[in-house]
């Protein structure tokens, strides 16, 4: 194996969290997940030439009517992600990288972050599935 020469810079953080409950609902039957997402990528964001700060939001059953549903959540992580010279000539691999595979790797802390709000808001926690960024 050879280390990438697109890496992520630090930690990513959350930069968005919205999170409203329905005291009211009732888990007797099993809920249909509604999620959707969005892909922000700021390119050469500072002083760097290669470098990008790439933005995922997840929103779980943000289209319903909380009524319908145990909750709502909005979420939004950044990551920043810096890569080599090399790697930057090739703007059709940068660019399926930085939509591909930078949305991944944020999923991939965000996802238990997920299970952990539901957890503590004292739900049963919301393991929400793997993605294909590719399609």
């Amino acid at each position: 194996m050879k280390e990438s020469s697109f890496q992520l810079v630090g930690k990513p953080g959350i930069s968005k969290m919205l999170f409203e409950t329905n005291k009211d609902f009732v888990f007797k039957d099993e809920v249909q997940l509604e999620t959707d997402s969005n892909i922000h990528i700021i390119k050469n964001s500072g002083e760097q030439k290669n470098d990008s700060i790439v933005i995922l939001k997840v929103g779980i059953f943000t289209s319903k009517s909380l009524s319908d549903v145990p909750f709502k959540m909005d979420l939004e992580i950044k990551g920043h992600f810096m890569w080599d010279d090399k790697l930057a000539e090739d703007t059709y691999q940068l660019d399926s990288i930085l939509k591909q595979n930078a949305p991944a790797i944020l999923y991939s802390y965000l996802r238990p972050i997920i299970t952990l709000i539901t957890v503590e808001a004292n739900m049963p926690p919301l393991v929400i599935p793997l993605m294909n960024f590719s399609e």
